[in-house]
């Protein structure tokens, strides 16, 4: 499952309705999905909704090998996803074209069937099983989250709103990089945000890499009127506003293995202090207890989560 995606356009829609049609499929009927973030195709943008709970997966024709005898959206074959769809009530004048889109993963770094094998369990994870699937799940996003809190980093594209920065007349430092794509920079003018135009020979440019801001050209604040000692006070505090959406690649990024194997172990290691296990480990696993085991994995993935902890510096 995913809780929203980012879309990049190489052709900006226009006329779209101004809240669009998205729904999910729950086994039965497609049901309206609720938006946190709203997207309409209008420019690179990111829509956020929160994944609901009896979402099912689906086959759908037109995305792989069609069988003529199932009904218009189904096919025979394949691997059944999970779908969102997106209509407009209106006739767009511009219809949009994609060139990419990146969906949030609601977890990446580990699955159940994984965590199951890596137990070396009797018995896969199911919806009669205790824990269930949905609870493995829910284990692998905290998880997920601790392992991200702690280092700052993620190794899945995760998005970034409306953060403020103090101004600067050369740039400034995103909080969180790599930079998969800034979609709006504005400064505060003194009645507005005021958004600014990306490019060496625009406003300002993004180093991707390494988060680091740079203007292009000379800005001076407050841009209303000139009393210098304005700057850094009152309104034109944290002037800078900034959206973005960034991330690691879990499967290029050197260390998406570790990343893996630490999430592994403390899923394992909570699974197994939480839930009796004993009828479905394997004989043979006596040589180390079990709290030996789980006190190991909790200690091999600690000294390696603070491996991944990364340490900045910047000259200005």
């Amino acid at each position: 499952t995913f809780d929203g995606a980012y879309f990049d356009l190489a052709t900006n829609g226009a006329g779209y309705s101004s809240t669009l049609d998205w729904e999910y499929w729950n086994g039965t009927i497609w049901r309206d999905l609720p938006l946190h973030v709203n997207y309409t195709f209008s420019a690179d943008g990111v829509v956020r909704f929160v994944a609901p709970t009896d979402w099912v997966t689906r086959l759908l024709n037109g995305v792989q090998a069609a069988d003529t005898n199932l009904g218009a959206d189904d096919i025979a074959g394949g691997v059944a996803k999970y779908w969102v769809r997106v209509a407009t009530t209106t006739t767009p004048t511009t219809v949009a074209t994609v060139t990419r889109s990146l969906p949030f993963p609601t977890y990446l770094y580990t699955t159940p069937a994984v965590v199951n094998a890596f137990l070396q369990l009797r018995q896969a994870f199911s919806a009669n099983t205790a824990p269930t699937t949905a609870q493995v799940e829910d284990m692998i996003r905290r998880i997920e989250g601790r392992i991200e809190g702690y280092t700052t980093i993620t190794w899945k594209p995760k998005y970034r709103e409306d953060e403020l920065y103090e101004f600067a007349r050369f740039g400034f430092t995103l909080k969180r990089y790599p930079v998969i794509s800034m979609l709006e920079l504005a400064i505060w003018n003194g009645g507005a945000f005021e958004v600014m135009a990306e490019g060496r020979e625009q406003d300002y440019f993004v180093d991707n890499l390494t988060g680091i801001v740079t203007f292009s050209r000379l800005l001076n604040l407050p841009f209303a009127y000139t009393r210098t000692r304005s700057w850094g006070f009152g309104e034109f505090r944290r002037a800078c506003r900034v959206r973005y959406v960034w991330g690691r690649d879990i499967d290029f990024d050197e260390r998406g293995f570790m990343v893996r194997d630490i999430a592994m172990k403390l899923v394992a290691a909570d699974l197994i202090s939480n839930y009796d296990y004993t009828q479905l480990i394997p004989q043979g696993s006596d040589r180390y207890s079990i709290e030996q085991k789980v006190d190991y994995w909790r200690s091999s993935a600690e000294d390696r989560l603070e491996e991944l902890r990364p340490l900045r510096t910047w000259v200005l």
